[in-house]
């Protein structure tokens, strides 16, 4: 019996778990926009966050909402919130995304920290944002 234990764990080592593995040759598809991916809670699928412009006193950021890697949601939110200490910024409809208005700067030396709060399939989401 412990023969056999010991031969199924040295089986499964080499194969593997049944899945292609990683390499940093080949990360995957990147993004649609070329932004940063996260996880939306609960796994209803994942928000990119799209930097504009970013400098050290600002920029824009425009979030586009996925249920998949490549399903758009659809409808997609028409409005928002970004949320960082006491700052709330409302965000506005841009194409198939939300994006900050022209004025208010939320990337402080091209970090995005705080949260994000939409409704999405008729239920509000916060999305907590570490984006460095």
């Amino acid at each position: 019996m412990m023969r056999f234990a010991w031969v199924a764990g040295l089986a499964f080592l080499l194969a593997g778990c049944g899945g292609p593995s990683l390499s940093t040759d080949n990360p995957g598809t990147p993004p649609p926009h070329g932004g940063e991916v996260i996880n939306l809670p609960g796994g209803k699928g994942h928000v990119e966050v799209v930097k504009k412009s970013p400098s050290a006193s600002g920029g824009e950021v425009t979030f586009y909402f996925f249920k998949d890697s490549t399903t758009p949601y659809s409808p997609a939110p028409t409005s928002g919130t970004f949320t960082s200490g006491k700052k709330e910024i409302t965000l506005r409809p841009e194409g198939d995304g939300l994006t900050t208005p022209a004025g208010p700067a939320i990337l402080r030396g091209g970090a995005i920290d705080g949260t994000l709060t939409v409704e999405l399939d008729g239920q509000k989401l916060t999305i907590p944002l570490g984006v460095r």
